[in-house]
């Protein structure tokens, strides 16, 4: 089940501890999250009023000025930009919690090549690999990492697939 937790860890290094720790921050985008349903709503609609609802609660927090503390003490200012990978990062909250089946792989799967979402891409390569080909593996292996810094990979994308070349 998703808990307001989850959104506000995904949310952590983007915006700062000071703000998702804010008690109530992260709860309406965790009942947004809760309220999906694959019989009514698309993964791109859901990641629209997810990236609205981030925003309209940003705002009312931050106002115009839409600055944050991050974790490290400096401040900097949430760019509208930045909104649709904040978005992306609560998404990835939902595909975590998702029944494996491949209903679900079929849309991931679709949602990836539509939006291009980072968080749906590391789900299909963690959740979903009994899925894919081993050649669909080793392709979304690739385009994760060359559109991604490792950092943001290393940790759970495997170098089993890599061509004894080193890279793909």
């Amino acid at each position: 089940m998703i808990e307001s937790w989850h959104v506000r860890e995904a949310l952590r290094s983007r915006l700062g501890s000071a703000l998702v720790d804010e008690p109530g921050f992260p709860d309406p985008l965790a009942d947004l999250l809760r309220s999906y349903a694959s019989y009514k709503d698309t993964f791109a609609s859901m990641a629209a009023l997810v990236e609205d609802t981030l925003f309209n609660m940003l705002y009312n927090r931050l106002g115009s000025g839409m600055s944050v503390c991050m974790n490290d003490g400096t401040y900097r200012r949430i760019r509208t930009a930045e909104l649709k990978d904040a978005a992306d990062d609560v998404m990835g909250v939902l595909f975590d919690q998702m029944k494996v089946y491949s209903v679900s792989y079929q849309a991931l799967q679709a949602y990836v090549l539509e939006s291009g979402s980072f968080s749906a891409m590391r789900a299909l390569y963690t959740r979903y690999g009994e899925f894919m080909t081993g050649e669909e593996r080793r392709m979304l292996a690739r385009i994760i990492r060359e559109s991604r810094p490792r950092s943001e990979w290393e940790e759970w994308l495997s170098d089993d697939i890599m061509p004894s070349g080193g890279g793909l």
